[in-house]
């Protein structure tokens, strides 16, 4: 960790008026996942737990930054009808970004970097951001989302078959081997290729062009989107240290 005052929870009011005004700290690195279902093999926090671990090791990289806790919650409509599913509404989770900016502000600190891990918050982030900056002139207001930073790395070392990726698969199982093993249960793990039509797939250069809205129960019976059976802790080190290092160095270029 950096020396300071690396997690915004730990550390003093004064501390911290003292640290901005001295332009040790400028800004924070937010993380953001969600409360829902990755099959029977995966807990309910696997996206909030890659988004905390991969905005961990950026927080180590990049100076002048403080580490909020996470957003527990997210935008997960997609996945209600699975128990255990928790899910903001779209404007409730715009809300509170606009809310912690807010805060944020009076403390001045300007800047705001978030680390989201659950693709389903990916556009309501996108919005939020506008509404930040339409309230905040001042403020700057960034989001990384993980799984799209990490896919072209793991297009290079993937072992699942074409079609086989979407949620619960390959690359979040193999994140939370090396984050969490404990709280992975491989004998549970199982094989699904989502119920799509022959032109929608969840591979990047097939939605790239196209979106489109999508119920998890609709397209699979387990939850699973993908070949968690492919899965590896050396291949999740490998995406969360690519992660780290692609964000850091786009956070440290700004």
């Amino acid at each position: 960790m950096k020396q300071g005052f690396p997690q915004l929870s730990a550390t003093t009011s004064p501390g911290l008026s003292l640290s901005v005004k001295m332009g040790r700290i400028n800004g924070v690195i937010l993380p953001i996942g969600s409360v829902e279902q990755h099959g029977a093999h995966l807990p309910l926090s696997t996206d909030t737990l890659i988004a905390d671990r991969v905005a961990r090791q950026v927080s180590e990289r990049c100076k002048a930054t403080l580490l909020m806790p996470p957003i527990e919650f997210g935008c997960s409509s997609e996945h209600s009808h699975f128990p255990g599913t928790i899910s903001l509404r779209p404007e409730t989770m715009s809300n509170i970004l606009l809310d912690i900016t807010i805060s944020l502000m009076k403390s001045d600190l300007k800047r705001v970097f978030i680390i989201n891990g659950h693709g389903g918050n990916r556009a309501v982030i996108e919005v939020a951001l506008t509404t930040i900056k339409e309230a905040l002139p001042e403020m700057q207001a960034y989001s990384f989302t993980t799984i799209d930073i990490v896919k072209p790395k793991y297009n290079e070392i993937r072992k699942s078959e074409r079609g086989l990726v979407g949620h619960a698969d390959e690359i979040e199982t193999s994140m939370m081997l090396a984050i969490s093993p404990e709280l992975v249960d491989m004998a549970k793990a199982v094989r699904e290729r989502p119920m799509l039509p022959e032109p929608l797939s969840f591979e990047p250069e097939d939605s790239a062009g196209i979106s489109f809205a999508w119920g998890a129960k609709e397209i699979s019976k387990s939850g699973v989107i993908g070949d968690p059976l492919q899965a590896s802790a050396e291949t999740g080190r490998i995406l969360i240290d690519y992660a780290t290092e692609v964000i850091s160095g786009k956070i440290n270029g700004l």
